[in-house]
């Protein structure tokens, strides 16, 4: 069934509508005592290829709605949802959990934050296929014009192979893929949600080369699992990896920060042409983000904020959902560094 929020009682004087009472009462519904514990608490859940709530704990479900909260990238829109939300729990559109009104809500949310920008490991249509490339991939010197003229799946990964050159993420330059960040998906019923996504970043086509970032096999496949994105800090752009629980030190963040800083110094070393980019090597030190390099300077053919700020909220409230584990995939630490180390060889063979 389709879910509609409750709009606020026609009668009466109007009601203030605080953030921290939407959180109260969400709480509340859920039957959650401490917030703060239960939102810093470890929840992780195994997806299906669709999020079967019936998976989903009620500190999970929690914690998706109360993430929408916080990380929504429209203040006009966090502010209508809070409001709808208010109005509508406990009522018959949403009397209580573990029921199909709760699931219809978490459905159309979920299609609405999360699903235009993750793509799950059975098959890749987020990506224009990827195909190894030589340590200074060019592209066409006509890739921006014709993308700019009439976009296309060809046009979109020669044009990102010209701006970009390597992976955004680590640089590397074997395996290259054509990313997007609102994602190339199919179906009359999708259309619509990733329609509406473009318009607001003021795209007309997901192959716009604005709404691509080149990336490397297994940096693209954590992006497209919303365990990647990118953020702007003091006016530039820069790469992040989630950080899937609330500690600093936990092992397999540590473990992936640390393959891409590695990664990134064993490019300078090797590559003349990197020698000028900063990376963080000092081994106490972690960074927080690592910063992004395109070879074409002209911004306005650079990934788009609005389509970026969008993909970033998606990962952040997924974690908060707790469902940033899936199951189905091997990224593990031991897998990236084993795939590092092919592409090593496969550059030492190759020189």
């Amino acid at each position: 069934m389709d879910f509609v929020f409750c709009d606020p009682p026609a009668s009466g004087a109007p009601e203030v509508i605080t953030y921290d009472r939407v959180i109260q009462k969400l709480a509340a519904f859920y039957g959650i005592n401490d917030v703060a514990g239960a939102l810093n608490e470890v929840l992780s859940v195994s997806e299906p290829e669709r999020p079967t709530w019936s998976y989903f704990k009620n500190k999970n479900k929690f914690g998706f709605l109360y993430g929408i909260l916080t990380h929504s990238p429209d203040q006009k829109m966090r502010d209508d949802y809070a409001a709808k939300l208010y109005w509508t729990l406990g009522t018959p559109s949403l009397p209580a959990p573990d029921t199909p009104e709760e699931c219809s809500c978490l459905d159309l949310l979920y299609n609405r934050f999360i699903y235009p920008f993750k793509q799950y490991s059975q098959g890749s249509s987020h990506s224009t296929p990827h195909e190894s490339c030589p340590s200074t991939p060019g592209g066409s010197s006509t890739a921006f014009e014709s993308n700019a003229s009439n976009p296309g799946p060809g046009n979109f990964r020669s044009a990102l192979l010209k701006r970009d050159k390597v992976c955004l993420f680590c640089w590397g330059h074997l395996g290259l893929d054509a990313a997007h960040l609102i994602a190339q998906k199919g179906g009359v019923a999708v259309a619509a949600l990733i329609q509406n996504h473009l318009h607001q970043a003021g795209l007309d086509s997901i192959y716009r080369v604005q709404n691509g970032v080149l990336l490397c096999k297994v940096c693209h496949g954590e992006f497209d699992n919303l365990r990647r994105y990118f953020d702007v800090e003091d006016g530039r752009l820069v790469a992040k990896v989630v950080n899937l629980t609330s500690d600093r030190d936990d092992e397999n963040y540590v473990d992936a920060v640390t393959v891409i800083q590695w990664q990134r110094f064993g490019k300078i070393r090797r590559n003349a042409g990197f020698a000028s980019r900063t990376v963080v090597v000092e081994e106490n030190e972690l960074p927080s983000h690592f910063a992004v390099y395109f070879a074409d300077d002209d911004v306005s053919k650079h990934p788009n904020l609005t389509a970026l700020a969008s993909h970033k909220a998606a990962c952040l409230i997924w974690k908060m959902a707790g469902a940033g584990d899936d199951a189905e995939d091997d990224f593990s630490v031991d897998t990236v560094l084993a795939q590092v180390s092919d592409k090593l060889r496969s550059l030492v063979n190759r020189e």
